[in-house]
């Protein structure tokens, strides 16, 4: 990677970095190396056994369910002393950040007060809806809180305090905008999903994307997607008034669908680099729409990026392989397949997997992986099984998560020479996992039929 520049780099460390003299061993990965991709190996590799072992330390220390937790496993710290030990590590499954008692806020405070490894001070909300505690919760972390698609009748809710927001954040646009290509100050973001909300993705992106000045970020709508709406999406329709709110916002999302179409047009026309991130369904109904009205773009020639993630949920059936969707893109968009990327990323991790040219997603080089069979033990490289990851990035809760993801991964990449573990882009969710994220609402949102 060469020498990182630009208004927009500036900016992202002006928002996301850390000062040097409060770095613990994960900040020397995520902020001291110049390429997440490019590295000697065994260096690497010690610093990240150092990060987890201080990272499982603090847990340990500053977590009450994590540390009753871990003593009922009879695992402390001092049992962690090298690579082979990391497996030793508790971790705690996906759902765990469902497991609050009720939608009461009072709850939530005191499952919050237990789960987290930072301090969040007294109760002291006076309002009544999760909703507004969500916001209350962030203001009090100084951090990002978010929360899924609630599609099994549960949210989860994920709370990252300042300093693992300013990782977070920090590694993900490194890793989107800056490993890819290199954007020019006038670039213009995309994203054709609504940003006003908690929900995790475009609550993300809305954090994220603030690198940009508001003329250079464009979104499908500025309605905002409150918790009640994302029940209605998710199908928990009590009566004829909840029926008719979804249609009115299937409606304002179809007219913000056509408006980013036009948007996409004017600029392809004025010459602008192009930045679009989504889920790959969101871009394929574009697309779809796109060559309904017999329209194309040449993105590309203004070296344009395209970057999908997330997955197609629940939508496997219409799924394209890696290479049919990268043609659709360069055919309907104009962007090569070289600057069209896939990356893997889940809402408990603080590290994405980027695609390389053959389709193979790249990890971050703080994130330890495992791949579990059916009785919880980890199996080795190239076997199919339960994703699972040690991330020390997570200082306000524990980063050591068990997911309901089917992997298989590589110790090297079959196809280029970037260093690190790769995964295969064939992931899938385990048998008897619900198909999760909040993509699902967002691809029913925008093309299911209302029951």
């Amino acid at each position: 990677m060469s020498e990182l520049n630009g208004m927009l780099w500036k900016r992202t460390k002006e928002l996301f970095y850390l000062p040097k003299d409060t770095w613990k061993e994960v900040d020397k990965l995520i902020y001291g190396i110049n390429d997440y991709f490019t590295y000697d190996e065994r260096q690497i590799k010690d610093e990240m056994v150092k990060a987890i072992r201080e990272s499982f330390q603090h847990h340990y220390s500053n977590n009450l369910f994590y540390n009753r937790y871990c003593k009922d496993r009879g695992i402390k710290p001092d049992d962690i002393k090298s690579e082979e030990d990391l497996k030793k590590i508790p971790m705690v499954p996906d759902k765990f950040f469902k497991d609050y008692p009720s939608e009461n806020p009072k709850d939530v405070y005191e499952w919050l007060y237990r789960v987290s490894s930072v301090d969040i001070g007294d109760y002291n909300f006076d309002g009544g809806s999760l909703q507004d505690f969500l916001r209350w919760a962030e203001e009090r972390l100084r951090g990002i809180v978010t929360h899924s698609s609630g599609t099994t009748g549960h949210f989860s809710i994920m709370f990252r305090d300042k300093i693992t927001y300013q990782r977070m954040f920090f590694a993900a646009v490194k890793t989107l905008l800056f490993s890819i290509i290199q954007p020019n100050d006038d670039a213009h973001f995309v994203y054709p999903g609504p940003v006003k909300t908690y929900l995790t993705m475009g609550h993300w992106i809305s954090e994220g994307t603030r690198i940009f000045d508001d003329s250079h970020r464009h979104f499908l709508t500025e309605r905002e997607l409150t918790m009640d709406i994302v029940k209605l999406m998710a199908g928990q329709i009590r009566g004829f008034k909840d029926k008719m709110k979804l249609v009115l916002l299937k409606k304002i999302m179809a007219k913000g669908q056509h408006n980013l179409i036009n948007l996409l047009e004017k600029l392809d026309k004025e010459g602008k680099q192009v930045i679009i991130l989504t889920f790959p369904f969101q871009l394929f109904d574009l697309m779809r729409l796109m060559n309904e009205k017999g329209k194309t773009l040449s993105l590309g020639e203004k070296n344009s990026l395209i970057i999908t993630g997330g997955g197609w949920k629940i939508y496997e059936d219409k799924k394209l392989s890696s290479k049919e969707f990268a043609g659709m893109v360069e055919k309907t968009m104009g962007v090569p397949p070289e600057n069209y990327r896939d990356v893997y990323g889940m809402s408990e991790m603080n590290g994405l997997a980027l695609d390389c040219e053959g389709r193979y997603k790249h990890l971050t080089p703080w994130i330890y992986p495992l791949v579990l069979d059916e009785n919880m033990e980890p199996v080795g490289f190239g076997e199919v099984g339960r994703f699972a990851f040690l991330d020390p990035a997570a200082y306000s809760y524990p980063g050591f998560i068990i997911t309901g993801d089917r992997v298989k991964l590589h110790e090297r990449c079959p196809a280029c020479e970037r260093k690190g573990i790769v995964m295969e882009s064939d992931i899938s969710r385990m048998a008897g996992a619900e198909a999760k994220g909040c993509g699902n609402l967002m691809r029913g949102l925008l093309t299911e039929e209302l029951r």
